[in-house]
C-alpha cells in the first residue's frame, strides 16, 4: 500500500514539475514578445484563439 501512495505521489510532483517548467516557458515567451513588441509599429496583428475540447486527464497519463 505504501508502494502505491509513493507511486502516485511521484507522479503528481513530476507532473506538477512539468506544468511549472511550461508556465516559466510561456512567461518567458510572452516577455519576449513584449519587448519585441515594443521596439515594433503599432500595427495589431490579430492572432487565433486556441480552444481545446479534451477531456481532463489524470496526471499520471501525462
Amino acid at each position: 500500500m505504501q508502494y502505491s501512495a509513493d507511486f502516485i505521489a511521484l507522479g503528481t510532483y513530476r507532473a506538477d514539475v512539468r506544468a511549472g517548467e511550461h508556465e516559466l516557458g510561456l512567461r518567458m515567451s510572452a516577455d519576449e514578445r513584449t519587448a519585441d513588441d515594443a521596439g515594433a509599429s503599432s500595427v495589431v496583428v490579430p492572432r487565433r484563439r486556441r480552444s481545446h475540447h479534451r477531456a481532463p486527464r489524470l496526471a499520471l497519463l501525462r
